[in-house]
């Protein structure tokens, strides 16, 4: 009796040793617990440096233009009021993000709770970017790969913002994590998971859908998963049969003509960069230093290239050339491959480490050192210091949020704003709850933005009554030198009164909101 009651807890401990051992089997080539120190220390570092830089101070700014429309749609399809006079739900883009966001804002004007949402995004995105560099590579390359990525100003800046395409990268690295696996397991029935990720990507933002064609690519330029070419087109296909949804969706409910407007103005839009845009603005935010350690790994170790690498290199050069082919350009639209470049980067730097002497090791470790601090630097000063960029979508508005409530709390209901452009306009909306129009909205179907309303004339307006307010900003004005001369000109005409003045810390303006007469 005593002898069994000895043995009991070493039989537990084997029965569980044993459910463990099986588990394992189970699990992905690469996924099992690392054993590694230095890349759980590497990895530890990577979650908590990340979360810190993507969840401090998220509501130090109100919110941009985009990121008001992305939450007003969740308040909106939440029954909102302050939100679905203004914001009608359809829109530009498919609203599996603002679904998840619609709890958050059924009641008042919240602004922060969906950058918070985000923010989580971006982390699990981190340790997504650990597992495609462990798959593929190793635990160490995986762990320097988030820890690369929790740095890089380029991802912590979109992260910290309600914005489509921090959840759209999260999906997207979740469907890369999926064709790697199958691609090292040799088992096609990853590459299923692998499309319904990239659909829900598409379902979040619609670019997405390009990555197939990254997908096809790799399959078409290696010999790794060409025997399971069935599961790569059922896997295209759920992605395809998930994006559907959304369009048939809108036609059944009515909101269909919305959507073919907004496709008719994406083909016809005008250039809105320059060919280098890529380059020197996204290039600045994910790191030249680090971009030249992916890109210098590459050549070094060429020799070495495998279907590991083309498999990245298809993930990275298909949207960029689509994108850089595009005529038009936005800040955010290369995000999917920041965890791509990454991975690149960190698997130069281990490579360069190898098993060589200690100060070889030790020269590799300081210039993945500088990589980090090149990162970091710049991700903490946009923190501490947040100012608006003048590209969308690279931050916050300063002085909208102070001046949007200014409206809510002293403009009459029913009264009306005039501003340079559609950003302001969008936010003055989404805080004060006031109808806003933008001067700079071409009377063009083909040029504008078919959710934004022309002033076709505003002398006449204004003489009419129509518009009670004009709001002049200095975000607005950098990017549009003519509308906001045209602006402060109505402002003269019509003796327009400053009844709000926003400034900065060093007392210049930011936003002034004038009462005019007709």
């Amino acid at each position: 009796m005593v002898t069994s009651l000895v043995d009991e807890p070493t039989r537990t401990r084997t029965s569980v040793s044993r459910l463990m051992i099986r588990a394992r089997r189970h699990l992905p080539a690469g996924v099992a617990a690392s054993r590694d120190p230095v890349a759980s220390g590497l990895l530890a570092l990577a979650l908590v440096v990340g979360s810190a830089l993507r969840f401090t101070a998220l509501g130090s700014v109100g919110l941009n233009s985009d990121e008001a429309v992305y939450a007003a749609q969740a308040g909106s399809l939440a029954g909102n009021p302050h939100f679905s006079s203004l914001f009608p739900i359809v829109r530009a883009h498919p609203l599996l993000f603002q679904m998840l966001l619609s709890p958050l804002y059924r009641h008042g004007v919240p602004d922060v709770p969906g950058r918070y949402v985000a923010a989580a995004f971006g982390v699990g995105t981190l340790a997504l970017t650990y597992l495609l560099g462990r798959i593929l590579f190793n635990a160490r390359v995986g762990a320097l790969a988030a820890l690369l990525l929790a740095v890089m100003p380029y991802h912590v800046v979109l992260s910290r913002q309600i914005m489509l395409d921090g959840p759209m990268t999260f999906f997207a690295t979740g469907a890369l994590v999926c064709v790697a696996i199958a691609a090292r397991r040799r088992d096609g029935l990853w590459l299923l998971a692998a499309g319904a990720l990239l659909g829900l990507a598409a379902l979040s933002k619609e670019p997405a859908i390009i990555l197939l064609g990254s997908g096809f690519a790799f399959v078409a330029l290696t010999s790794r998963i060409r025997r399971s070419l069935r599961y790569s087109t059922a896997g295209a296909g759920l992605a395809i049969a998930l994006i559907l949804a959304y369009p048939l969706l809108t036609a059944i409910s009515g909101g269909s003509r919305g959507g073919q407007s907004y496709l008719a103005w994406q083909l016809a839009r005008e250039p809105n960069h320059t060919l280098t845009f890529y380059f020197t603005a996204v290039g600045a935010a994910m790191g030249f230093v680090l971009l030249a350690v992916a890109g210098l790994g590459l050549m070094i170790f060429h020799r070495r290239w495998s279907w590991r690498e083309t498999l990245l290199a298809s993930w990275l050069v298909v949207p960029f050339v689509y994108f850089e082919a595009w005529p038009t350009k936005g800040f955010s639209y290369l995000l999917p491959l920041a965890p791509v470049v990454a991975v690149l980067a960190a698997v130069a730097l281990v490579r360069l480490a190898g098993d060589g002497h200690w100060w070889r090791r030790a020269l590799v470790a300081g210039l993945a050192g500088a990589c980090v601090i090149s990162l970091l630097v710049p991700s903490m000063d946009g923190i501490v210091s947040p100012t608006t960029s003048g590209l969308a979508g690279a931050g916050g508005i300063p002085g909208g949020r102070e001046a949007g409530r200014w409206v809510a709390n002293h403009a009459p209901p029913g009264a009306q704003f005039m501003t340079i452009g559609p950003s302001m306009a969008n936010i003055i909306q989404y805080y004060g709850g006031r109808r806003s129009d933008g001067l700079s909205v071409s009377p063009n179907p083909l040029h504008r933005n078919p959710s934004y309303t022309p002033i076709a004339n505003a002398d006449l307006a204004l003489r009419r009554g129509q518009y009670q307010y004009i709001v002049w900003d200095t975000y607005s004005a950098r990017r549009s030198t003519h509308f906001s001369g045209r602006a402060l000109d109505l402002v003269r005409r019509f003796h327009g009164v400053p009844v709000d003045v926003e400034r900065d810390s060093q007392g210049h303006r930011l936003i002034v909101i004038y009462q005019v007469s007709s």
